[in-house]
């Protein structure tokens, strides 16, 4: 059975700024160093292929299914690396007011029953600590 879980955060960065590290691909690696230590693109825009290190060893591998800069939403998909049968996440990047974003991060994700609490509790503290980080990102 599909799960989702997301979160919703307002951060003090404009939409336009936050969109275009977003809709950059790579860099992942800078805007959450505690949680990617290395981050490679191979291509560019939907199709292109990412392949991100974990500090803890792990290693994802993601397709870009969407970029979609009108919408400022951004679609992936971890393909290999995370202890589920499927994930697919998505980013939206909406303006709230001239210099803040309204980001709102949320994955469908397959998973065993055993499984599936602990990954969505995983994901609700990992999204929020990836919009700080690339709050702070930004700002610098």
């Amino acid at each position: 059975m599909k799960e989702i879980a997301g979160v919703n955060m307002t951060i003090e960065v404009s939409a336009d700024k936050v969109w275009e590290v977003i809709a950059s691909i790579g860099d992942v690696d800078k805007w959450v160093p505690a949680l990617i230590t290395s981050c490679r693109v191979e291509g560019s825009g939907a199709g292109a292929k990412r392949f991100c290190t974990m500090s803890n060893g792990a290693r994802l591998n993601e397709i870009i299914d969407e970029v979609d800069n009108s919408a400022r939403r951004f679609k992936y998909r971890v393909t290999d690396g995370l202890p589920v049968k499927s994930y697919e996440g998505t980013i939206i990047v909406k303006p709230a007011g001239a210099d803040n974003s309204e980001i709102i991060w949320y994955g469908i994700f397959e998973a065993s029953e055993n499984d599936a609490d602990n990954f969505r509790r995983m994901l609700r503290e990992v999204y929020p600590a990836c919009i700080k980080g690339l709050e702070k990102y930004c700002r610098n």
